[in-house]
């Protein structure tokens, strides 16, 4: 019986030690997460800002066809997931099919959302600039007056000096501009 009992109490504390193991592993990975900067938006909220957000941005910059523009520039929410790596989204909008980017942090909420310029007509370019700043609005807290100026400075510091990558730092975000294989990219990430 004393046996029988030996090995009773080693398999209980064989399943406790690999438990303690677990949550080691577990803990370790919560840490990391949790040092993980975020946006601190998920993919899908930021998508639904973005369509609100968009109208604004246009009446803005007085916009006679805002309310009529706007829809064109809608992100699709059910299209954020629908892509291979489950790391990032990429959706396209606007007549211009601008390219909207974004990465996942562990916990599901955007780590960065990047706008990207693969074609150099005016009409491109121009809706890649509201896009950039609709974008800014969302995640930088507003700051309405001064972003159209100042991405309009990065994207051209940007393209002045290839191969450089341009930041400004709004409130925790770092806002910056650079030159790609793909085009001209704006992104917005957390300040690490």
């Amino acid at each position: 019986m004393s046996g029988k009992l030996t090995h009773l109490l080693l398999a209980l504390l064989s399943v406790a030690l690999l438990s303690a193991c677990d949550h080691s592993i577990d803990d370790k990975l919560a840490l990391q997460a949790a040092s993980e900067k975020t946006l601190g938006i998920s993919p899908t909220l930021f998508a639904t800002k973005f369509n609100h957000t968009i109208r604004d941005v246009l009446e803005d910059k007085k916009d006679e066809d805002a309310a009529r523009m706007a829809p064109l520039f809608a992100i699709d929410t059910t299209e954020l997931f629908k892509g291979k790596d489950k790391h990032i989204f990429q959706t396209k909008v606007g007549p211009s099919q601008t390219a909207i980017l974004g990465s996942f942090a562990k916990n599901g909420d955007l780590k960065s959302v990047g706008v990207l310029l693969t074609t150099p007509s005016e009409g491109a370019r121009a809706e890649f600039l509201l896009c950039a700043e609709t974008a800014a609005r969302i995640l930088t807290g507003g700051h309405k007056k001064k972003l159209p100026d100042l991405i309009k400075r990065l994207v051209s510091n940007a393209l002045n000096n290839p191969g450089q990558h341009m930041t400004e730092i709004i409130d925790e975000e770092v806002l910056s501009a650079e030159i790609l294989p793909q085009g001209l990219m704006f992104q917005i990430e957390r300040k690490q």
